[in-house]
C-alpha cells in the first residue's frame, strides 16, 4: 500500500511540476512562415547491355527505343509545388562505336513537348568511357514537363566496326530524376 501512495505521490509531483513550469509565449502566427523544401530521387532508367545485345537474327540493330508512362508531373500536388528537375544520366560505353541517346517528353497523344540528345564516344580499346549529362527543367521549361505524359528514350549506334556475337563490351545506362519541392503555407 505505501509503495502505491508513494508512486501516486511522485507522479503529483511531477505533474504538477510540468503544469506550473516556465514557458515561452507561443506565436501561432509562425504558421505564416511555414516552408518546407524536400527534394526527392527517383530512379528513372537502368540498362546494361553486352554488344551482341544489338543484333536481331544475326544483324546488327542501330537504334533501340524504349518507352515509360509517367502520370505524376500531372498531379495538382506536384504542379503547385514542383519548383524545379534534374534528369541525371551517367553512360559507360565499352564498345568500340560510338552511341547517341536521346529523350523526348511526350504528351499522351506523342506530341513532342521537350527532346535533349547526348552522345558517349567509343571505346577503342573496350575500357569503359563514362559520360555524365544532366538535363535541368526550371521556371518557364517547367510547363512542358507539366504536360508530359511518356517519356521516350532511343539509342543509337554511331558508324563503326561491325558488331557480331563476339564483340566486346558494354553499355549501361543509369538515370534518375531528382526533383525539388517547395511547399509553403498556401495548404
Amino acid at each position: 500500500m505505501k509503495k502505491k501512495t508513494f508512486n501516486v505521490l511522485l507522479l503529483s509531483v511531477l505533474l504538477s511540476a510540468f503544469t506550473i513550469a516556465c514557458t515561452k509565449d507561443i506565436d501561432f502566427n509562425q504558421i505564416d512562415d511555414f516552408e518546407v523544401t524536400p527534394v526527392i530521387e527517383s530512379s528513372l532508367i537502368f540498362l546494361d547491355e553486352p554488344a551482341n545485345q544489338f543484333l536481331e537474327d544475326g544483324v546488327e540493330i542501330s537504334s533501340v527505343q524504349d518507352s515509360v508512362l509517367v502520370e505524376i508531373f500531372k498531379d495538382a500536388f506536384i504542379k503547385e509545388h514542383l519548383v524545379k528537375a534534374e534528369f541525371v544520366f551517367e553512360t559507360t560505353n565499352s564498345i568500340n562505336r560510338g552511341i547517341e541517346l536521346r529523350i523526348d517528353f511526350l504528351t499522351d497523344s506523342n506530341i513532342q513537348l521537350h527532346s535533349f540528345s547526348f552522345a558517349v564516344e567509343a571505346s577503342s580499346t573496350n575500357t569503359p568511357t563514362i559520360f555524365n549529362y544532366t538535363e535541368v527543367f526550371e521556371n518557364n521549361t517547367l510547363e512542358s514537363l507539366f504536360e508530359t505524359g511518356k517519356l521516350l528514350f532511343t539509342l543509337n549506334l554511331k558508324p563503326g566496326p561491325v558488331i557480331n556475337e563476339n564483340t566486346p563490351g558494354s553499355i549501361k545506362l543509369k538515370s534518375k530524376g531528382i526533383f525539388f519541392l517547395n511547399i509553403d503555407n498556401t495548404l
